[in-house]
């Protein structure tokens, strides 16, 4: 695993700058598109547009069944069933709290790693990270959000069922992924659009009931156009060189990134609890994605 340049930083930042708007846009986009309906646009979306650059490079996807396996692996976990189990839990869990439970990516990654991908040391500084972050995106969203707590099992439980797929993708990525980045975006969207069309169609979700306002129209360019297809760039790029350890911290990123648009977008204010909790939230980034000393990393 190689030293974080200043370009890998960038698109660290931008990657987590992209996935913090999701939860409050797919929240716009269920109230006028049936969930599974909602994440089938959004991945037919990105799919068109990673496949168009694709080819736009000279590149192609590749002819073996093995590449074609890891595609659907990694569309299923990775964005099919995590975007809808997300999308179908907002329906009955506010945004803050579904922000917390996917702090549990890092967590999980953490474990898994440690059974999984050897390369990758775990030290106390990581675990310091891990639960620094925790912390810091709990006060964060306030008290207020934990308030709903076990009140809606059903989507609390799909959530946590995203950041177990999510890290389990991460791990995957790590340690079996060596296709180019576009490819691996452009093959696995393309797979798990197929994917998520057939439950579609399966779940009697009518498309002619669909009632395409223009915010829905927003959410679904939004997500398909940004938090899928330039993530997935993003992200199939940055996991072999950073780590899965590295990467799941973004996680903890993203409620920072959503409170810094509020500021910025909605003239929203912060208070110092807060404020505490940002410099929380980055302190426990920077020990969990900073080059640890032990054993050559």
């Amino acid at each position: 695993m190689q030293k974080a340049s200043p370009t890998d930083i960038a698109l660290w930042l931008l990657l987590a700058a992209l996935w913090s708007g999701s939860y409050t846009v797919i929240k716009i986009g269920v109230t006028a598109l049936d969930p599974s309906i909602l994440v089938a646009s959004r991945m037919l979306a990105g799919s068109i547009a990673t496949y168009a650059g694709l080819k736009i490079r000279g590149q192609s996807l590749s002819r073996h069944w093995a590449d074609w396996g890891l595609y659907a692996i990694i569309g299923l976990l990775g964005s099919a069933l995590p975007f809808l189990l997300i999308t179908y839990g907002e329906q009955s869990v506010d945004s803050a709290l579904a922000a917390i439970f996917m702090g549990a990516t890092p967590v999980i990654t953490l474990l898994l790693v440690a059974w999984f991908i050897p390369q990758e040391t775990l030290t106390s500084r990581h675990a310091m990270g891990v639960t620094g972050g925790v912390v810091g995106v709990a006060v964060l969203v306030g008290p207020a959000a934990l308030s709903g707590l076990g009140a809606q099992l059903g989507g609390q439980a799909a959530i946590i069922a995203a950041a177990i797929c999510y890290a389990g993708t991460t791990v995957i990525v790590r340690r079996f992924v060596t296709r180019p980045p576009l490819e691996m975006a452009a093959g696995s969207m393309i797979v798990g659009t197929v994917i998520i069309s057939a439950y579609a169609a399966g779940s009697g979700a009518s498309i002619g009931a669909v009632s395409l306002t223009l915010p829905a129209l927003g959410a679904i360019l939004y997500l398909g156009l940004f938090s899928t297809a330039c993530a997935n760039l993003i992200y199939f790029h940055l996991v072999p060189r950073l780590g899965a350890t590295r990467m799941a911290h973004i996680n903890f990123a993203v409620p920072v990134g959503g409170a810094l648009l509020g500021v910025l977008l909605l003239g929203e204010a912060l208070t110092m609890l807060q404020f505490i909790a940002l410099a929380l939230i980055l302190g426990s980034v920077y020990l969990g994605t900073g080059k640890s000393r032990h054993r050559g990393r």
